[in-house]
């Protein structure tokens, strides 16, 4: 892996990108932190380009992102659990923001349930605002979506214009 982007965040270290070259199958577990199919994950987990996410040289969690036409989709981001809180997730879509730029994408889109009020909230502070609403697409899923005692049905789309 090559470092690609660094950025500082809110917390005391320093945040980068590792673009993932060869075997992406040990990046699953986390790829499930934030799509709860693994059968779904299974479906795009080899598009696109991942990153693993490094704070300080310690990897942290992975995003994954797909160009879609003149748009950059955010497909998956995931931090370890016992890493969140302290910034990297911002830290991340900052990162996120200027691959979308250096890639000439018109703007940065990422997905999420509308059972996750939560994470709405957590892409709307970094900028992003919602432009729309894929209904029924968690009803997809081979399991149903539950967070929070909320299942999921419909996809919450945001967007943000590259830095």
């Amino acid at each position: 892996m090559s470092s690609l982007a660094q950025a500082r965040g809110t917390i005391p270290g320093m945040v980068t990108l590792e673009k993932v070259e060869g075997s992406r199958e040990r990046f699953v577990p986390l790829l499930l932190e934030a799509d709860d199919s693994v059968e779904v994950v299974r479906t795009y987990f080899e598009l696109g380009s991942m990153y693993a996410i490094a704070d300080d040289g310690v990897e942290v969690g992975v995003v994954l992102t797909i160009p879609d036409g003149d748009d950059l989709e955010i497909k998956n981001i995931a931090v370890a659990p016992e890493h969140r809180g302290r910034g990297i997730g911002t830290a991340v879509l900052k990162l996120a923001a200027d691959l979308a730029r250096e890639a000439g994408a018109s703007r940065l889109v990422v997905g999420t349930a509308d059972s996750s009020p939560g994470t709405v909230r957590f892409y709307e502070r970094a900028g992003f605002l919602r432009y729309g609403v894929r209904e029924g697409f968690f009803d997809a899923y081979p399991e149903p979506i539950w967070e929070n005692g909320v299942r999921a049905h419909d996809m919450i789309m945001l967007e943000r214009r590259p830095n």
